[in-house]
């Protein structure tokens, strides 16, 4: 099983390279109403779409992981519980 500094360490390394190619690509593109204007639009969305799930990931994730220990334990509970 991966441990959660592996899973956060990850994330944070797309954020920062996500971050990167937003800053590198921001001077070179305009946005207009050209095929490239266009281009450009739809990759800023991605990026930043990339940018929000891996954010949403590195701040909520630990309590996403809680809230599923907490079910898989209180499962397992119940299984011992009514089994024989």
């Amino acid at each position: 099983m991966i441990g959660r500094d592996f899973v956060r360490q990850r994330l944070f390394l797309s954020v920062l390279c996500i971050l990167f190619l937003m800053y590198d690509a921001m001077p070179m593109f305009q946005i207009d109403l050209t095929l490239e204007g266009a281009f450009f639009s739809l990759w800023l969305v991605f990026a930043i779409m990339a940018l929000g799930g891996n954010l949403a990931g590195l701040f909520f994730g630990s309590r996403e992981e809680k809230a599923q220990s907490i079910e898989h334990s209180s499962k397992e509970l119940r299984k011992k519980q009514y089994s024989r």
